[in-house]
């Protein structure tokens, strides 16, 4: 009996071996992929996702809601990357002609989360955003709100499901956003493509971010509490950190380069050099604002 204890004891401190071992390689390879990227590291990933091609592809108009402000809500649909996309377009109801400014909010989430619902993310007077800003300013932009890869986009009692990941949250949430901006200034004429501003918080916050150094259209951004670095938010949440960039990488979906691309893709604070006017809202002590060490 005692002989058989034994060997059990052996091969269960042979499997402890064995998975430490394993759990040893992986932090190895997390290591490998946070480290910090060298300038020329940065500027060949800016300079890939500045010439990726987002042209508009099969647009769909589905449904148009006339809002409490007079201004119209249309739902369209296009195809990024393989992928079914929708998101939502807010229109002045003045009826003029003149050009518009275009501002991009871009939602919140964390990888998560599967639905983004208009009325209670905006609470119905967003609808008519940014309604808290002045009496009259719903009037004087356009607004495009990409829903992102992943996420179903609710309207009233209506959902539409994008396609792709939702757990890619940021590098590939801000190639939607640029996307459906193409899609907004392609479908609407009265678009200004010589004013566009992006809004967002949180995840939206870096994806503002993110949009705003890729595509210099974007002159303006404004951001509120949105994590800068990736490195720093794995350290706060390394167990979400990891479905978000290391699971693919993990069960052979993706290769250590590209998952160390996504890693520094989706890190504002690398790409500060290439923004432009930004307005940042941030407590003090925030956790997600890493600083940068580019000189801006």
């Amino acid at each position: 009996m005692s002989r058989y204890i034994l060997i059990l004891f052996l091969l269960s401190h042979l499997a402890c071996i064995g998975q430490t071992s394993e759990n040893d390689a992986k932090e190895i390879l997390i290591e490998k992929i946070l480290a910090e990227p060298t300038p020329q590291e940065i500027q060949e990933i800016l300079t890939y996702h500045r010439r990726k091609e987002l042209a508009p592809q099969e647009v769909t108009f589905h449904d148009s809601t006339l809002l409490s402000n007079g201004n119209t809500l249309y739902i369209l649909s296009h195809k990024v990357e393989g992928n079914t996309h929708y998101g939502a377009v807010i229109v002045p109801g003045n009826g003029g002609s003149k050009k518009l400014p275009v501002v991009i909010f871009a939602t919140g989430g964390d990888g998560i989360h599967k639905e983004f619902d208009i009325g209670l993310d905006f609470n119905h007077t967003a609808a008519q955003f940014p309604s808290y800003m002045g009496k009259g300013l719903d009037q004087q932009f356009i607004v495009a709100i990409p829903s992102f890869r992943g996420q179903r986009l609710i309207i009233n009692d209506k959902k539409y499901q994008s396609g792709g990941k939702v757990e890619d949250a940021f590098n590939g949430a801000t190639t939607d956003a640029i996307a459906f901006l193409n899609v907004t200034l392609q479908a609407f004429p009265r678009s200004d493509e010589s004013r566009i501003a992006i809004y967002g918080g949180s995840r939206g916050g870096t994806v503002a971010l993110l949009a705003s150094a890729r595509d210099p259209r974007v002159k303006r951004a404004v951001v509120a509490c949105a994590p800068t670095g990736m490195k720093a938010l794995y350290l706060l949440y390394p167990g979400q950190f990891s479905l978000l960039f290391f699971n693919d990488l993990f069960a052979g979906k993706i290769t250590e380069s590209e998952a160390r691309r996504k890693f520094i893709s989706s890190s504002p604070l690398y790409f500060v050099h290439a923004l432009p006017r930004v307005k940042l809202h941030h407590d003090t002590g925030d956790p997600f604002l890493q600083k940068s060490s580019w000189s801006v």
